[in-house]
């Protein structure tokens, strides 16, 4: 009879995982928020619909640059987006809905939830993470727990179920 095969995984987080999660979760961030923008507007000649946009074919560099105001330099989506990452990391489930559905949480140095103070602290370290050249981000590949410098800053780090 041959041996039972165990299938080997690991402990922490990756990179590619990660950032998978990350790519998920910043697409239903985009989603939720133009369905909270396009409600709450009350002048929607700025927006532009799919209809004509097609009609003068395709996107031109004004176009993005004005999707890209309204989405990204609007204090209401930096809310958004905090209020999302930090109630989410701090709540029972421990991930968001990209770390979610990728088996992944994030837990503290002793494998427990963190606090909302801990998850405020790894959302807002994650600037200093980006700060030289997104370097922080790219600590993952050095380090045994397979943490970013936003990690470490909060002492946490994101295992998989």
């Amino acid at each position: 009879m041959p041996a039972p095969t165990i299938k080997r995984s690991s402990l922490y987080g990756s990179l590619t995982t990660r950032f998978v999660a990350f790519l998920v979760d910043t697409t239903m961030l985009v989603f939720f928020y133009t369905i909270i923008f396009y409600s709450i507007g009350t002048n929607a000649d700025h927006i532009h619909s799919w209809d004509k946009t097609f009609q003068h074919n395709g996107f031109s560099i004004s176009d993005l640059v004005l999707i890209g105001k309204i989405l990204f330099f609007n204090p209401y989506f930096a809310a958004v987006h905090w209020l999302y990452y930090t109630l989410l990391e701090a709540s029972p489930k421990q991930a968001t809905i990209g770390k979610f559905t990728l088996g992944l949480k994030v837990t503290d140095l002793r494998g427990k939830r963190i606090t909302i103070w801990q998850s405020n602290l790894r959302y807002f370290s994650k600037l200093i993470s980006i700060l030289p050249v997104c370097l922080g981000f790219l600590l993952i590949l050095v380090t045994r727990r397979h943490q970013m410098l936003h990690d470490y800053i909060a002492r946490s780090v994101v295992v998989g179920d």
